[in-house]
């Protein structure tokens, strides 16, 4: 068995055991809200996009666990303790100048030292302290070198599956997934829309690596496409064209509409 291989069968028993089947789906009534901010703020400080990933796992988890009426302004303080937790466990805080619009929040909100020292230790002991585990963005480099060993198809597709997992862990109903396979889904809408490689071969070699049923995966990767197309259509400058890019028409010796 290669490393890599023995990489992801070490993967897949931890996503497993943080993953029971047919669990109910909870989470915090606002959950869309606090995940559209700390996607933002994650990718205003520049963190890698595992960070947010691990964030909300982290809240999820804390909040399916904890008993406790939580108001608003509480619940920003966990929410954002949750992002502290998860830039500890995967940056060097030392290396990376990170934390200043997480400072600015906090400062803003009047939290004290002591506050966000409390909430974190409350969120470490609600879990036992069990707060790293596998996100879909860890499976992202070996399923390319499983299915996608050419470097220039990786660099074109990354990217869009960054993207769609983003707009995944935002939603509540991807909770129940499996993270491999959230990620294939999304490496399989990626390539569907980008026309780059024969989606049949990848579909084999998919089905291999993770050994989950095709069903599923198929399912997975449409809620991921109506994910997208939904948010197509949100920031579409006109609900009859789904063109995001603005139609120059003004030039007169092409005849056709040209895109910026």
């Amino acid at each position: 068995m290669t490393m890599e291989r023995e990489q992801l069968v070490t993967m897949f028993s931890v996503e497993k055991s943080f993953h029971v089947i047919n669990k109910p789906i909870k989470s915090h009534s606002k959950r869309r809200i606090i995940a559209n901010g700390l996607n933002k703020l994650s990718d205003d400080e520049k963190m890698s996009d595992d960070i947010f990933a691990l964030t909300m796992n982290i809240f999820d988890r804390f909040i399916l666990k904890y008993s406790q009426l939580i108001n608003d302004h509480h619940c920003q303080l966990i929410a954002l303790s949750c992002y502290s937790l998860a830039k500890k466990l995967r940056t060097n805080v030392l290396i990376n100048n990170e934390n200043e619009q997480t400072s600015w929040i906090f400062l803003n909100e009047n939290y004290s030292d002591e506050e966000i020292f409390d909430t974190e230790q409350l969120i470490a002991e609600t879990l036992d302290w069990d707060l790293s585990t596998v996100v879909p963005h860890d499976y992202i480099q070996l399923i390319f070198q499983a299915v996608l060993p050419n470097e220039v198809d990786q660099a074109k597709i990354r990217l869009h599956v960054h993207i769609l997992l983003s707009l995944g862990i935002c939603e509540l109903n991807t909770l129940t997934i499996l993270p491999s396979i959230l990620c294939c889904a999304c490496i399989k809408a990626a390539l569907k829309g980008l026309s780059i490689v024969n989606i049949h071969q990848i579909d084999e070699l998919l089905l291999k690596l993770i050994h989950c049923k095709k069903s599923e995966l198929i399912q997975t990767q449409h809620m991921i496409e109506k994910l997208f197309q939904s948010c197509l259509q949100e920031i579409a400058p006109s609900p009859t064209r789904r063109c995001l890019a603005p139609i120059d028409t003004s030039n007169k010796t092409n005849t056709s509409p040209r895109v910026k």
